[in-house]
């Protein structure tokens, strides 16, 4: 029997904040060790770019969790890609202006009208990006344009929803050289967004026994994981390290979801905050990163505090300045941008 969706994923956002967090540090870890050398600290956080998988995982669940009863109606379709168009783009092209302000003050120069266009649009494409961190959305753009089709027809979304799956698949089992075509059509990451909906349909259709006991199952393969590739013993970038962490995190979802459902989970306040500015995170993290050492060796600390020092210093630059850029820019240019959408919506014709 179908289940309805809680109002708020509270542990859900939770886990997102999580998941931007361990990529900050990974982000982190690598610049310091590139500024000042810190190679202990780059193996340490080696894992945390598997931040992105869970993010990944996560997004598979949030759009088919929320958007489950849209499935089949065609009439939401306008609601839906509203949503996703302001949740995501506004946010990304200030930081993708920002980013353009600060290549040219570094004068490294300003990008191709071609290549900021293509960056922009975040339409599938090999080429770089102006915002480097911005990848994964490409990624996300096209499953959310995909998951339009399941809104419009049932019946062809969920064959055009096998083939993206089968191609996918095909190409992560072949390894074919199929680089002509845009990696987001047949990336490894997108198996994610599957496990991601798996974990929706079971929840929106049943209940999971015991579901603390299921998050610390996905906790501890999540885990095991990341040691072994600290340990060398899993290539994280691989695409086994697509299912090594993929898996655990969609077992993570399963058991956060369900313990909400059922009242079982408490979230801090804190992981409460960072998980609402988890985009903002996100986003932003290589202006703050970047920023925040500047201002270190400004003032001569760069090279004069411990490089441990330095690693709290920019992580807890980019955590708090991603919670003022969410609070300040996000979140008002969301609420913004859809404001200005449904005054234009309901605005009296003539004629």
């Amino acid at each position: 029997m179908q289940r309805d969706a809680p109002r708020r994923l509270s542990g859900i956002e939770a886990g997102r904040g999580v998941a931007a967090t361990l990529v900050l540090l990974y982000h982190v870890a690598r610049y310091l060790d590139n500024a000042a050398g810190a190679p202990l600290l780059k193996s340490v956080f080696q894992f945390g770019h598997a931040g992105v998988d869970f993010f990944f995982v996560i997004s598979g669940f949030i759009i088919l969790f929320v958007h489950y009863d849209d499935v089949g109606a065609p009439a939401r379709l306008g609601r839906y890609v509203g949503r996703r168009f302001t949740r995501v783009v506004p946010t990304y092209w200030v930081a993708l202006a920002l980013t353009v302000a600060m290549h040219a003050a570094g004068h490294q120069g300003a990008p191709s009208l071609a290549n900021l266009a293509f960056s922009a649009s975040l339409l599938p494409s090999n080429q770089e990006m102006v915002l480097d961190i911005a990848w994964t959305l490409r990624f996300e753009v096209l499953f959310y344009t995909l998951f339009c089709v399941l809104i419009v027809s049932r019946t062809v979304g969920l064959v055009v929803m096998a083939v993206w799956l089968s191609a996918t698949v095909l190409a992560v089992v072949t390894d074919a050289d199929v680089s002509w075509v845009p990696g987001q059509f047949y990336g490894a990451y997108n198996l994610e967004f599957f496990l991601g909906m798996a974990a929706a349909y079971v929840l929106r259709n049943g209940r999971v026994p015991h579901p603390r006991l299921v998050l610390a199952a996905g906790l501890v393969l999540f885990g095991a994981a990341a040691l072994l590739e600290d340990i060398h013993l899993l290539d994280g970038y691989g695409n086994a390290g697509r299912l090594a962490y993929g898996i655990p995190g969609a077992i993570v979802v399963l058991g956060i979801a369900e313990a909400d459902r059922q009242n079982l989970l408490r979230v801090p306040a804190v992981l409460r905050t960072i998980g609402a500015a988890s985009y903002s995170i996100y986003i932003f993290q290589f202006i703050f990163i970047a920023t925040t050492w500047q201002v270190l060796l400004a003032t001569r600390l760069g090279h004069r505090i411990p490089v441990g020092a330095s690693f709290v210093a920019l992580a807890l630059a980019v955590l708090v300045g991603g919670v003022v850029m969410s609070r300040c820019v996000e979140h008002p240019l969301m609420r913004a941008v859809r404001s200005r959408r449904a005054a234009i919506r309901l605005r009296p014709t003539s004629g």
